[in-house]
């Protein structure tokens, strides 16, 4: 048996993209931060990240794009399997999923909106990396 130490070399983790909602800064606040900005973090086992801003509309949109066809994807699977909802064929049960799914992506509209321009964001974030 020999008496080898066996080593491993670190390689450099890469970036990682993270994705900001971007606020207004108050007068003599600090500066924004800007899209391409990589945040370096402290020792060589994590990450750095790179960052992307987006305007709180882009936000808005992609979480009420993304309810939508969660909720769309949803009730079309459920028409398939039971007779809940009435269709004649594929496409109407789809026209149908897709006018009732407008009334959940519309609460969750409202709530995005209501969170982030009244600036709860600040307080309370919305994990915006996940946008």
């Amino acid at each position: 048996m020999s008496n080898h130490i066996k080593t491993t070399e670190s390689s450099a983790l890469p970036p990682v993209s993270v994705t900001l909602v971007r606020s207004s800064t108050i007068s003599g606040g600090p500066t924004p931060i800007e899209t391409g900005l990589t945040a370096t973090t402290p020792g060589t086992n994590q990450p750095n990240l790179l960052v992307t801003v987006i305007s709180p509309l882009v936000a808005v949109s992609i979480r009420f794009a993304n309810t939508y066809l969660t909720i769309l994807v949803g009730l079309v699977s459920a028409g398939l399997v039971s007779d809940v909802i009435p269709h004649a064929d594929f496409l109407s049960l789809v026209a149908t999923c897709a006018s009732l799914s407008v009334a959940g992506a519309g609460v969750g509209l409202l709530k995005d909106c209501v969170t982030i321009f009244s600036r709860l964001e600040t307080r309370y974030p919305l994990l915006s990396g996940n946008v």
